[in-house]
């Protein structure tokens, strides 16, 4: 009975316990609106984080913007510094530098060229090797005004060492890998008066400003002396001009009458937009040529395919030119500006006068022209040209040596193209052959080899 009652108390107390378990659980469960509250809260929270989160981001951004500001800033200061000390370094230097000094201007150029001389004959029909030739120009140019109406110019050029010639710029590839000379090409000064406009006054060793071709004038050639040019600009569109010069070709301590050439030049030029055109005559006088240094001598460019007087018997020495160079010369220049490209029709006709050279030697003429031109990228020029010099026309050891000066005939075609703004490529042919056979020694002549 005790273990019936016993039983009955624990069954008792197990329903009590499972009913107590179960109030106590339906208790402890949320109800919805308790829920709720407690997402509210969660979200508020996060809301929170996140406001945080992104003021912070904002703090480290404004410290990394400001950091980058005063880097900057830093930066810009000492770029400033160092251009106020560069500015005056600079200025020191030009206060310290002549005016002149400060308004010159510095240039220069370089052209490789390559030279083939083909199907060549000595004169008297005799064949000889052909050559070819590799060669360069270095060229430095300084101008630079001194007041408002004077300037000074200089030009440092390379050159054959043999004789310094007149007629070329160029060092041939050869001797060598030897080093090629530098020599003064020009050195001169320009006066241009206010209270004459127009004039232009010139002394030293100067470019060539009297109008020409190369038939009377290679251009490499600067004469040395003085000129003095008038335009007179009065006429509007019709410009009169006169240039003289006065050249000093060779000095003979030993004797007064020094080689001299005289030059007096008088043009007129019409400029319109449709058309240019310029007239000139000239004037030239080579006087005391006995006295020239290589020329007289036929040592310069081999006599330039003149008349020399040599004696009939070896070793046949020669005593110089035959006749006087005493030429005029009529040049005429045609612009025609209505075509797509420029197109510049040239004729100049030269004679000399020395009344003891035969007919048949006297005179020379130059007929070409050119169609574009060469004044900016992508530019180019084609040109043409016919010339005929006969034996005594004129100096031949002056005119282009790429035509072979005097006693020459033949046709010369050009072409240039400027792929880029300061680089120029082009070529030129030669067709070229003497007049008459070069006559020997022994005819009282001079043979020329080239």
């Amino acid at each position: 009975m005790k273990n019936s009652l016993r039983r009955a108390l624990f069954m008792i107390l197990v329903f009590f316990s499972c009913l107590m378990a179960q109030a106590i659980n339906v208790a402890a469960q949320p109800t919805k609106e308790e829920l709720i509250s407690r997402l509210k809260t969660l979200e508020e929270m996060v809301q929170r984080q996140q406001q945080e989160i992104q003021e912070l981001k904002k703090k480290l951004q404004e410290q990394e913007d400001n950091l980058t500001s005063q880097t900057q800033k830093a930066k810009e200061v000492a770029k400033t510094e160092a251009k106020e000390v560069a500015s005056e370094e600079v200025k020191k230097v030009k206060e310290w530098l002549p005016k002149w000094i400060k308004q010159s201007k510095v240039s220069g150029d370089l052209r490789l060229r390559y030279e083939g001389i083909h199907n060549r004959e000595d004169g008297r029909g005799l064949e000889k090797p052909d050559r070819d030739q590799f060669r360069l120009r270095a060229r430095l140019f300084f101008d630079g005004n001194i007041s408002d109406e004077l300037s000074a110019h200089f030009m440092l050029s390379s050159n054959q060492d043999t004789n310094r010639e007149a007629t070329t710029t160029n060092q041939t590839f050869t001797d060598d890998f030897n080093d090629k000379g530098i020599y003064i090409h020009r050195a001169y000064g320009v006066y241009r008066p206010k209270w004459l406009e127009g004039l232009e006054l010139v002394g030293g060793k100067f470019k060539n400003t009297f109008l020409h071709t190369d038939i009377m004038w290679d251009p490499d050639v600067n004469p040395e002396g003085f000129y003095e040019k008038y335009e007179y600009k009065g006429f509007g569109k019709l410009i009169p001009f006169v240039q003289l010069g006065q050249m000093s070709v060779n000095e003979v301590k030993d004797q007064t009458d020094d080689a001299w050439l005289f030059i007096e030049q008088l043009g007129v030029r019409y400029e319109t937009k449709p058309f240019n055109l310029t007239m000139a005559v000239s004037w030239y006088d080579w006087s005391n040529l006995a006295n020239t240094k290589y020329l007289n001598l036929a040592q310069y460019k081999n006599g330039g395919g003149n008349t020399f007087a040599i004696a009939n018997s070896k070793p046949y020495t020669v005593y110089g030119y035959m006749y006087d160079y005493n030429l005029v010369e009529g040049l005429l220049l045609f612009t025609l500006n209505t075509l797509p490209y420029p197109l510049k029709l040239t004729f100049d006709y030269i004679r000399n006068t020395d009344s003891n050279v035969p007919e048949d030697q006297d005179s020379a003429y130059y007929i070409g022209f050119d169609l574009g031109t060469l004044k900016g990228k992508y530019d180019w020029l084609l040109g043409y040209k016919y010339a005929r010099i006969e034996k005594d026309a004129l100096l031949g050891s002056m005119a282009d040596m790429d035509f072979y000066g005097a006693n020459r005939k033949g046709h010369k075609l050009y072409f240039y193209y400027k792929p880029l703004e300061r680089l120029r490529v082009g070529g030129a042919y030669f067709i070229t052959r003497p007049i008459v056979d070069w006559t020997t020694p022994e005819k009282n002549g001079i043979y020329k080899d080239f």
